[in-house]
């Protein structure tokens, strides 16, 4: 079973035990004596009402009043956003001008557009570090229900100073992606230190962090050519989007968060 779907269990936990909990006591008071007829509309009242949002309270019989008092109270409820939809995806990337400044660069371009997950898993180790190692990986992203994604990959050009990646990834439902988003906060923490096969890399994680409105985390690799080279991870959400960015330079600092949060205030929740 994959990783992130260890914690699914417990979204609506909540609500779910006590709508059968209230279904359990009915059926229990059924066999203490009470009439067919009555139990019947009790589990028709609970799970209609529960299914609504609305809590009946059901009051005691004044003296020589055969009539039960009943009132009736409405949980206050927002709306729910319309979800995003696949059409609506290029859109919220950003444009090689929007991401220059935010990345101290002058030259950046998209160099690769797809519309399928990566799967880097053969060219790292540990794979506990697969998700801060890169962004929108098949295999973190697999069986967790997400129907679409967008990815787009700029550098700076030959001098390849800066590299950027960013992806946003498409969820029937915001429950859903707040599933994976939870859980995922629960898994980077995991990772610590991970090396690149190929080239023998070695690279060490900073702490992983929740300021920001983001997931985030630095990876700083050991050993790297002058000037140094660290790459910025974010992982961030809104609606029924999760929006997934991997930043890369000699001091990336919050690059990562910063093209996350602008991808993030573009997402619609009407």
């Amino acid at each position: 079973m994959p990783w992130y779907y260890q914690p699914k269990c417990a979204v609506g936990l909540g609500l779910a035990s006590s709508v059968w909990q209230r279904r359990g006591v009915i059926a229990r008071g059924d066999r203490a004596g009470a009439t067919t007829g009555m139990g019947k509309k009790m589990r028709h009242f609970t799970a209609t009402f529960a299914t609504a949002g609305i809590v009946i309270l059901v009051g005691g019989c004044g003296a020589g009043n055969n009539q039960a008092s009943v009132k009736s109270s409405a949980t206050t409820t927002s709306l729910i956003p319309r979800p995003v939809v696949g059409r609506e995806l290029d859109a919220l990337l950003l444009s090689p001008e929007q991401i220059n400044p935010l990345m101290g660069a002058t030259g950046m371009a998209i160099t690769r557009k797809h519309d399928a997950m990566s799967d880097d898993s053969a060219t790292m180790q540990p794979k506990e570090c697969l998700a801060i190692d890169g962004s929108a990986q098949a295999q973190i992203y697999a069986d967790s229900g997400f129907t679409a994604m967008r990815d787009q990959a700029l550098n700076d050009g030959n001098s390849f100073t800066h590299y950027a990646d960013q992806a946003v990834v498409l969820f029937p439902t915001a429950k859903q992606a707040n599933v994976f988003f939870i859980a995922s906060g629960l898994h980077w923490p995991a990772c610590h230190q991970y090396t690149h096969i190929q080239s023998g890399s070695e690279w060490t994680v900073g702490p992983i962090s929740d300021d920001n409105g983001a997931l985030s985390a630095i990876a700083t690799q050991q050993n790297a050519k002058a000037g140094g080279w660290a790459c910025g991870r974010a992982l961030a959400i809104k609606n029924n989007v999760i929006v997934d960015v991997n930043t890369c330079s000699a001091n990336p600092a919050n690059s990562a968060v910063d093209i996350a949060n602008q991808i993030v205030a573009k997402v619609p929740l009407r």
